[in-house]
């Protein structure tokens, strides 16, 4: 059976139909890669569409298609998987919490104590601190919020001033 003659007539519904089948393979392999390769698929499913073009011409425009998305796709997914402004606070919920003014709710001693954020208590650290002072939220390590004094906010010993 020769199948050269069926390459002969590549309809716009051939091309769709790959980029479903590469949309499904993308599901099940791990990575991102096939799903750019399938929107080169669906485009030229599209230019097909609007265009007759030959099958050589066609093969060369899914080839320069599937190079140009993966290398935009790669550009802006890359940039969040390898430590872009976007990916740097990817499951890390509690970095959304930094610049935020919380009071203290176990007195902050050799450097550990507790904070209330909205309606539960965190771990905190950063300088001494009592009970009802309020502190800023600097930084997040993990569960563990690194706070420091708001200048004024309670007295505590010789030098202080409160406010």
């Amino acid at each position: 059976m020769d199948l050269w003659p069926t390459l002969n007539r590549i309809q716009p519904w051939h091309w769709w139909a790959l980029g479903a089948l590469l949309l499904i393979l993308e599901v099940l392999a791990p990575g991102v890669f096939f799903v750019w390769l399938a929107l080169a698929s669906f485009a030229l499913g599209l230019v097909v569409f609007v265009l007759p073009i030959p099958v050589t011409v066609q093969l060369l425009l899914f080839a320069a298609f599937s190079v140009a998305s993966v290398l935009i796709g790669r550009r802006y997914v890359g940039r969040l998987a390898l430590g872009g402004t976007e990916g740097d606070e990817m499951n890390q919920g509690s970095s959304r919490l930094v610049g935020r003014t919380v009071k203290v709710t176990t007195a902050i001693t050799n450097g550990t104590g507790r904070v209330r954020v909205g309606d539960s208590d965190w771990r905190a650290t950063g300088p001494d601190t009592p009970t009802g002072a309020d502190v800023l939220i600097v930084a997040a390590d993990g569960t563990t919020l690194i706070v420091r004094e708001i200048s004024g906010s309670w007295v505590e010993g010789p030098g202080r001033t409160g406010g």
